[in-house]
This record gives structure tokens, C-alpha cells and sequence, in this order.
């Protein structure tokens, strides 16, 4: 009995195993039968996917070439920061020192007939005085003066107007931030004059004169003399003459305060102002206009172009700029930022004084009415890269690119669509 039931035991067992067997084989074949079909149609479907995905990969790069060709094209229109130089020949400017170190800006002006100025200051000359107004002075050899108004002039002649002055002015110094308002030289009096405006927070500027060998006549208005008791409508109102025999033969102006200075020459400049005025000057806020005032309305000043004639470049563009015009930048109600006066020289043929300059801007605008400016120059991004004639020819290939390109772009999508 315990064999027979032994022998059903493991005739069951092996039952059971069959039928484990027989499903799996049955499985395999159909997930075999599965794969087979699969694959097949995979392989089948190869040529359309790798089809797919050359089309995929043109629309890709059309798509990549259309925003590169799109950024160039802006690039050739969007306004660019770029450098221009230009002279011009005019009769008045204004300009401010922009530098953080003091610069030599007139030098080597002889035989200077008369030297004015108006304004604040304190002097001292030393020697032998002669003065009949004031003949307390002659006992004196050493004189300070204190100019006390804005108003107040000193003027230094030769005391003898018949022999050559051997007045010089040997150098002016700007200290930083000073700005020299309405430089012009007046050919029919041969003076150049111009203003003096420090910046109080900075040292004096210093103008060095050379008096020469002879007497001087020194004239002064608005002034006080610490060393005499003189009565106060003396002292403030009457016009003091006196002439010295300077043993200082090198004078200083230290001018703190702003200065009307105005040099009269014994003769018509010729090369000499080639040396008068020092180059490469850092500048700011230059103008080249003169403002006509009338009353104390400030809407009633007129502001007029001094300009004669020049000449600008930008970007490779020249512009010719007429007598009258107003030059001007991106902003029509500010100067065009001149960073750099190269040269300064006064041209007796035109009447009047060259100036050669650079700086950078975005626009440089060009016109007899600062509000409509009839001329205009302004450079792309691609003008600091590329010559105009390429940037000219890019942006023509770039904009005819994109608009194919948009087209075929768009036809091949629609082509898609079921």
C-alpha cells in the first residue's frame, strides 16, 4: 500500500511539471512570434523614421540659420556706440577739463600789448611805484592789491605804448573740472579773450606772466590796498594808475574765482598760434555757440551757432557742416560728447579758430535748428566689425535669406498636416 501510494505520489508530480513545462513553451512561442513581428515592422518603418528624422533635422537647422541671419540683420540696424573725430573752424566755444590731473593749455604768447582781467584777486607787485593819483605808493617797493569784486579789473600795458612790449604770457594750467567759457579771438583788435570758471573744491589755476625788463603800467578798479587807510569811496569807486619797475619779473595769477582774462597782441597772429595753444586736452560739455541775452528772462536768450565751417566722421560716413549749423548728438538738448580736443589754432585766413576733436557717441545730428536737424550720422552695432560696403551687402543677403527661408519653413510644416 505505501508503495502504490509513493508511485501516485510521483506520477502527479511529474503530471504537474508537463503542464508547467508545455505553458511556458507555449508563451515563449508566442512572445517569440511577438518580437518577429515587431522587429519586422520596425524594419520595415526604418526608411520613414530615418526619413522623419532628416526632415526633423532641416527644420532644426533651417531654424537655427533663421535666428542667426534674424540677429544679424538687427545687428546691422540697432545704433551702435562708436568713435568720430572732426574739425571745425568756429568763432566761439565752451568746453570743461575732464581730467583728474592739471593741463597746460595756453603757452608762448609774446609781445602781448595788454593784459586784462576781471574778477577776484590778490596781488602783489614789488619794485619802484610812480602814481600821481595815489602818490602814498611811491615811497613803497612792495604793493598788495585785493581785487574784491567779480567786476574788478586789473590791465598791465608797457609804460612806454611806442617800444615793443616784452609782456609774455608764459603758461596757463587748468586744474581739474575748470571750464573755459567763450574762447574767441576778435581779429580786428587782435585779442583773444575767453572766461576763467575754477572749480572752488580744486587748487588755483595758475597763470604765469613774464613782465620783461621795462616799466609797466598797472590800471585797477574795484580794489583795496590792506597797507593804506584810504577812505571807502576812494578806495572802492576811483580808478587807481600807477607805474612799476617790477623786480618780480615773473608774475602769478593764481585765479580761484572766475576771471574774464583778455590778451591784446602788438601784431596779427601768424604760425605763432600754432604754439599758443596746448593739445590733447580731456574734455566735456563742449559747445560752439554764443547765447544772445536780453533782460533777465532766461526765454528770452537766443542761442546762436558759431560754427564757420567743418567737417565729421563717423563709421566711415563724412558730413560737410555749413556756417550757422548747430552740431549736435543723439540728444538735441545736450552737446555732442567731445571727449578730446587734439588741437587748437587760430586760422586767420577764415577768421576765426580751428578746432580738431574726437569723442563717441551714438548720432551725431547735423542742422541750422538745434529742434530739426536736416543731417544725421549713426552707426549699427556691425559698424566697429565690418566695413560699411559689407555690412551694406550682409544685411541686403541676410534680409532676402530670412524671407525665403520663413517661406519654405512655413510650406514644409503645412506639407505635413494630414
Amino acid at each position: 500500500m505505501a508503495f502504490r501510494q509513493k508511485v501516485r505520489q510521483k506520477s502527479s508530480q511529474n503530471s504537474r511539471f508537463s503542464k508547467i513545462k508545455n505553458f511556458i513553451i507555449t508563451r515563449s512561442g508566442l512572445i517569440r512570434t511577438k518580437f518577429n513581428n515587431i522587429n519586422h515592422n520596425f524594419l520595415q518603418q526604418l526608411p520613414n523614421l530615418k526619413q522623419y528624422l532628416i526632415q526633423q533635422k532641416s527644420s532644426i537647422l533651417v531654424i537655427i540659420l533663421l535666428v542667426v541671419l534674424c540677429i544679424i540683420t538687427i545687428a546691422a540696424i540697432v545704433p551702435g556706440t562708436h568713435i568720430f573725430e572732426g574739425n571745425l573752424i568756429f568763432q566761439e566755444m565752451s568746453f570743461t577739463h575732464d581730467d583728474n590731473q592739471p593741463k597746460l593749455f595756453l603757452g608762448n604768447i609774446k609781445n602781448i600789448k595788454k593784459l586784462e582781467t576781471e574778477g577776484k584777486q590778490i596781488l602783489t607787485f614789488t619794485g619802484s611805484f610812480q602814481s600821481e593819483s595815489l602818490p602814498e605808493i611811491n615811497k613803497l617797493n612792495s604793493l598788495e592789491i585785493q581785487l574784491t569784486e567779480r567786476e574788478s579789473k586789473i590791465i598791465i600795458t608797457p609804460a612806454n605804448s611806442q617800444t615793443e612790449s616784452e609782456i609774455n604770457l608764459k603758461e596757463l594750467r587748468l586744474q581739474p573740472q575748470t571750464r573755459i567759457a567763450r574762447l574767441n579771438y576778435d581779429f580786428y583788435r587782435q585779442q583773444l579773450a575767453f572766461s576763467l570758471l575754477p572749480n572752488s573744491q580744486n587748487n588755483p589755476n595758475p597763470l604765469e606772466i613774464y613782465l620783461g625788463e621795462q616799466p609797466i603800467k598797472v590800471i585797477i578798479e574795484g580794489y583795496k590796498i590792506p597797507s593804506l587807510n584810504l577812505p571807502k569811496s576812494q578806495d572802492d569807486q576811483a580808478q587807481l594808475e600807477f607805474i612799476v619797475n617790477p623786480n618780480n619779473k615773473e608774475f602769478t595769477f593764481n585765479i580761484q574765482e572766475n576771471t574774464n582774462i583778455y590778451l591784446t597782441l602788438s601784431k596779427p597772429p601768424k604760425y605763432e598760434s600754432e604754439q599758443w595753444f596746448r593739445g590733447k586736452i580731456k574734455t566735456k560739455d563742449v559747445t560752439f555757440t554764443h547765447v544772445d541775452k536780453n533782460g533777465g528772462n532766461l526765454r528770452d536768450d537766443l542761442e546762436i551757432s558759431t560754427i564757420l565751417e567743418g567737417k565729421i566722421r563717423m563709421a566711415e560716413q563724412d558730413r560737410e557742416i555749413k556756417e550757422n549749423q548747430f552740431l549736435m548728438g543723439e540728444d538735441t538738448n545736450k552737446p555732442l560728447n567731445i571727449q578730446l580736443i587734439r588741437n587748437l589754432q587760430i586760422i586767420s585766413d577764415k577768421k576765426g579758430i580751428e578746432a580738431r576733436f574726437s569723442g563717441k557717441t551714438k548720432q551725431i545730428q547735423i542742422g541750422l535748428d538745434q529742434d530739426f536737424p536736416v543731417s544725421s550720422i549713426q552707426g549699427s552695432w556691425l559698424d566697429g566689425v565690418l566695413p560699411r560696403d559689407a555690412i551694406i551687402a550682409l544685411f541686403s543677403f541676410g534680409a532676402a535669406t530670412v524671407a525665403n527661408l520663413l517661406s519654405w519653413l512655413f510650406s514644409n510644416t503645412n506639407s505635413r498636416k494630414p
